[in-house]
């Protein structure tokens, strides 16, 4: 069990190391999967004292996604679809359990609400695996390795480390650590002015190519997609120390939905499928 645990870290840090230096290989065509999408809030029916379990998921006959798909490329809306590595990710689940996937697109600041309450059955959003989150969520085993960065236009020079952005206006997405961080470490000692928004991309990326705001705070995977399409942005630093795990959360009575959906990310990892996923998508982006 050891050794396992410790070659799949290992996949998840070489994973994020060939990503960041842009060690792609030819992607492959992604097994099909029945997937609709929708904006329904019904609650999925308890089983006991739990919302959301494997019996329950395989009566009713699909998976329900929580999703924010302004992320890409995680998760977007490419004409009538949404599409992403997370989105492929939780096809592979739904497969696993033998039940279709519907995807519920919903503000990010809700969405880990959502799951904590059932009313989906789990969400995979490029969510960041945090020790308070888990005090309320159930959260799978790890699947990426991210960081957080702090995003300019390419013209400027003048930010390159946290401190240049005191006196600036700096724009987060609510609800996710990057807001967590700017409210800490810039709002509130009154440092600097941060402005939220719901979406990030293209409502966040217009916002900073408009110059409303001087910066925006990213995690660095959408920031490496968006400056290869948008030339005129560029990441200006990393935030020191910002490293941490991209997980599916899932309510935390659901045990048994955890070790499916871990043993799904594992295959996935051990078989190379979670690198071509990655790989199909982020050019999918670029070409989109």
């Amino acid at each position: 069990m050891k050794s396992a645990i410790l070659s799949v870290l290992a996949l998840i840090i070489g994973l994020a190391v060939g990503y960041l230096l842009g060690m792609y290989t030819t992607p492959q065509q992604a097994p099909p999967a029945t997937t609709t999408t929708t904006t329904s809030t019904q609650t999925p029916q308890a089983s006991g004292l739990c919302p959301v379990s494997v019996d329950v998921i395989k009566k009713r006959g699909k998976l329900i996604l929580g999703t924010d798909a302004t992320w890409p490329p995680w998760e977007w809306v490419m004409g009538d679809k949404i599409v992403g590595w997370d989105i492929d990710i939780a096809r592979e689940i739904a497969k696993a359990l033998g039940v279709q996937l519907e995807i519920r697109d919903m503000r990010f600041a809700g969405l880990l609400e959502a799951v904590r309450k059932g009313d989906v059955d789990l969400a995979i959003s490029a969510i960041t695996w945090t020790s308070e989150r888990e005090k309320v969520l159930e959260f799978s085993m790890p699947y990426y390795l991210e960081s957080i960065v702090v995003v300019t236009k390419a013209t400027r020079n003048d930010i390159n480390k946290v401190e240049d952005l005191y006196g600036k206006t700096v724009g987060v997405q609510i609800g996710t650590t990057h807001e967590e961080w700017a409210t800490a470490n810039l709002e509130k000692p009154g440092k600097a002015s941060v402005r939220r928004y719901d979406k990030v991309y293209p409502y966040m990326v217009e916002v900073l190519r408009r110059g409303d705001v001087d910066a925006i705070i990213l995690d660095r995977s959408i920031a490496t997609a968006l400056i290869k399409k948008f030339p005129d942005l560029k990441i200006a630093f990393e935030l020191p120390g910002s490293a941490g795990y991209i997980s599916v959360a899932m309510p935390k009575c659901a045990q048994d939905l955890k070790l499916v959906v871990d043993q799904v990310i594992e295959n996935l990892m051990q078989t190379g499928k979670l690198d071509e996923i990655f790989q199909r998508n982020f050019e999918q982006f670029l070409q989109s």
